[in-house]
Parts: C-alpha cells; structure tokens; sequence
C-alpha cells in the first residue's frame, strides 16, 4: 500500500467564506434568480413611475417640481419596501413550515446568520428595485433636486428598508407558507394608499395616516432631501415611530421563531 506523500489540504481561516457572507449570497441569488419575485420587484415600480410620473401626469410634473418630488418619493419607497417586504415573508414562512430552520439551527454556524441573510438580501433587493427610478429621475430633472438631495433621500429609503424587512420577518414568523403572501399583502398594500404616499390625502382622512409606517419613512425621505411642501411631522417623530415598528415586529417575529421553528 502506497502511503500519502502529500498532507491533506485543510482550509484556514483565510480560505473559508464568511458563514454571513455565503448565507447573504445565497439567499440574494434565490432572489435574483426567482421569477415570480424578480420580475414584479424590480420592473414594476419603474414601469408604474414612468407610467403616471411622465406619462399620465407628465404635464404637470414638469411644471411643476414639487408634483414631480411627490411622485418620485412615493415610487421610490413603494420600490425599496415592497421588495423588503416580499424578499423575507414568503421564504422565511415556507422554509418554517418544511422545517428548514430547525435544521439550519443544527449546522455548525452562527444561529443568527440566516436572519442576517434575510434582512441584507431585503435590504439589496429594494436598492436594486429603486435604482431604475433613481436613474430616470436624475435624467430627466423633472424633480429639479441635487446630487446631495438625491443621495441623502436615498440613504433614507434604503435604510427605510429594515423596518418593512421586519415585517416580512414578523408576517413570514406567524402565518403558514401559502398564507403569508396573502397577509403581506393585506397589512402592506393599504398603507401605500392611506398614508398619502401616492396622493395627497382628503382633510377628513389625515388623522389616520401617522398610523402607517409608509407615512412615516415618506416624512423622513422629504426631510433628508429638504422638501418642506409635504412635511407635516418632525423627522425626529418619524424616526422614532419607524425605530417602535422595527423593534415590535422584530420581537414578535423573533419570539415566535424561538418558539417554534
């Protein structure tokens, strides 16, 4: 019998992936390469703004610059949470439901790297889904907001993305894998229309607008790019009310995957 004249290659620290660098590939690849996701992620918010921002209401938004600012910050955090939204819920119900997560807690790595994995990949698919509308804005100019409104405003919606992962995560946490979508849709959809985002709001209907988180992150959005038009709360009250969602969703989301995988 020949002997090994050659050692075993065994892979040093240097060698080997991070465990939240590969969960993080992983989860964007599936993502990525999901039609049923991808395709209304990231066409369909820039489809809809060119749509009703040139389109529809091209007239008016060049004209005038604070219509063309409502419409891109509204388009912008419909992009940046919708896809948040959808990237965690549906996976993170289906993969609890099969019993994955039980067996991602029995793999020799870190416990919170799949979460990690989710919350990054929700955070990258609505920055990848609001670049088209950013594109198109600068271009056009209807929107008349410099290079630094632009990129503070878009540090906002991008990092707006977190607290509607969290919802993903909370919705994805309590609701069976062909249910969550469902729900997604009922507890995300109707804020986009009665938080004033898309258009401005009846006198009658501004009471209940502070209860939705979109309404919330559109004030923060405005505040970042210096749009004093369509502010009517403090940036500092919105982040708090933003900062409350995250964590109470975040809990009950955690509390319930603890529970029962």
């Amino acid at each position: 019998m020949t002997a090994l004249t050659h050692p075993l290659h065994v892979a040093t620290p240097k060698h080997r992936a991070s465990p939240y660098a590969v969960e993080i590939r992983l989860e964007l690849l599936r993502l990525i390469r999901s039609p049923a996701f991808a395709l209304p992620m990231f066409v369909l918010p820039v489809a809809l703004y060119l749509l009703f921002a040139f389109a529809v209401a091209g007239e008016q938004t060049a004209k005038d610059p604070d219509a063309a600012r409502f419409m891109f910050a509204g388009f912008s955090l419909m992009a940046v949470t919708m896809a948040a939204v959808f990237a965690t819920c549906p996976s993170i119900a289906l993969e609890r439901e099969l019993g994955l997560l039980t067996l991602k807690r029995a793999q020799p790595a870190p416990p919170g790297a799949w979460l990690t994995a989710k919350i990054v990949a929700g955070v990258v698919t609505g920055a990848i889904a609001y670049l088209p509308i950013l594109a198109v804005t600068a271009v056009s100019g209807q929107a008349q907001l410099s290079a630094g409104q632009l990129a503070a405003m878009s540090a906002v919606l991008i990092a707006g993305a977190i607290p509607f992962c969290a919802l993903g995560l909370m919705v994805g946490a309590l609701a069976s894998g062909s249910a969550a979508p469902a729900y997604a849709h009922l507890l995300y959809l109707p804020g986009l229309y009665l938080s004033g985002v898309f258009f401005p709001l009846p006198k009658s209907m501004y009471f209940q607008a502070p209860f939705w988180p979109q309404f919330h992150l559109n004030q923060l959005v405005f505040a970042a790019g210096d749009v004093s038009k369509f502010r009517y709360i403090g940036p500092e009250m919105a982040f708090a009310v933003l900062l409350g969602f995250t964590v109470l969703c975040g809990g009950i989301a955690m509390y319930r995957l603890k529970r029962r995988g």
